[in-house]
């Protein structure tokens, strides 16, 4: 298709269980003018077959193959094939609602300086085939219209759980490509820091209130629970670039996410069947006496019960933190629904 309005960017990686319901539902969306960019990031399953039968004769959409790498890398690819003025990133196992397009349409010819969408969206938790939890997370009708205004509540949306992810979001193209703006290859957080390096670029910043997107997590299969070398330290990189962004201004705010995404980090350690008892310790230790830590369980926000708890519990000494982070991964695996409402409410 040529010179479509949005470019939609879809990673996929051995997905053949969901990926044809994905382009049906792409394929019904209410808009015409949008290019479909699937990136087959090197699937070992039947992926990529179903991708090119489900495509057939559709201009809409377009598929390129390339060595497993991540998802963020893949989406690194998606942005440079793309060729819309905006551009979304959606998953292979999601549901965008069929008007996301159409919306944001509006929205744009409605305030055409518009930097970035933010819309509301449905947190799904399934259980294999079951639905666990649903949960939406919206957003105020609201417009930003300058850098300043939109920093200052950075930590507030932070906080609403709006700012992280990618899949509520419709970028400007331009801004990506003269600010070379791409996803680390990191396992974790890097569609955080994707969005930090963004929004440093921002100044009219559009909230959208409608749920435009369904984003199901699989509850104690998710990325966030896994383990993965060097989890900790996307962390710290995430806490250290928000307070640059911010300009220090919310640090006890990004002190308290910097604790909450610890103790994930330190779940997936002790949930790692590869790793002795005695190596476990060892890297909880480690991370438990960065720097980063020892200053964030200090000035860390206490705005709520469960960051109170956090707090406190980080101001343990850390035989008791870590029988606390063992029996928390513990509940974890064996309850995500019980997990799943702790993270809400954080």
């Amino acid at each position: 298709m040529s010179h479509p309005i949005f470019s939609i960017i879809v990673p996929v990686y051995n997905a053949e269980d969901t990926i044809v319901h994905t382009i049906e539902v792409l394929k019904n969306l209410a808009f015409e003018e949008y290019e479909v960019i699937l990136v087959n990031d090197g699937s070992t399953d039947k992926t990529e077959q179903l991708i090119q039968s489900a495509i057939q004769g559709d201009s809409h959409f377009q598929l390129f193959t390339t060595e497993n790498q991540g998802p963020g890398l893949a989406r690194n690819e998606g942005i440079k094939q793309s060729t819309g003025k905006y551009v979304l990133f959606f998953d292979a196992d999601d549901e965008p609602v069929k008007e996301i397009l159409a919306d944001y349409q509006q929205l744009f010819e409605q305030y055409p300086e518009a930097d970035l969408l933010i819309s509301s969206f449905t947190f799904r938790t399934l259980s294999g085939e079951e639905i666990i939890s649903e949960k939406d997370y919206l957003v105020p009708e609201y417009q930003y219209t300058n850098h300043e205004q939109f920093v200052d509540d950075m930590y507030q949306l932070m906080n609403q759980q709006l700012m992280y992810v990618v899949w509520n979001k419709c970028y400007k193209r331009e801004i990506l490509m003269e600010k070379q703006i791409l996803f680390k290859n990191y396992s974790s957080c890097e569609d955080r820091i994707f969005n930090l390096n963004y929004y440093e670029h921002c100044q009219q910043v559009i909230l959208n209130p409608r749920i435009e997107y369904i984003y199901h997590f699989e509850g104690g299969k998710g990325i966030t629970n896994q383990y993965k070398p060097n989890k900790f330290e996307t962390f710290k990189e995430f806490y250290e670039l928000a307070n640059v962004v911010t300009s220090d201004k919310d640090k006890p705010g990004m002190a308290s996410l910097l604790l909450k995404g610890t103790t994930s980090v330190i779940f997936s350690i002790y949930e790692n069947p590869e790793r002795t008892a005695k190596e476990k310790r060892e890297e909880a230790m480690h991370i438990l006496n960065d720097p980063a830590i020892q200053e964030a369980k200090k000035v860390a926000l206490t705005d709520s019960s469960a960051k109170k708890v956090t707090k406190w519990l980080y101001n343990l000494p850390a035989p008791l933190l870590l029988s606390a982070v063992k029996a928390g991964s513990f509940v974890e695996v064996k309850m995500p629904s019980i997990m799943a409402l702790l993270k809400r409410v954080y």
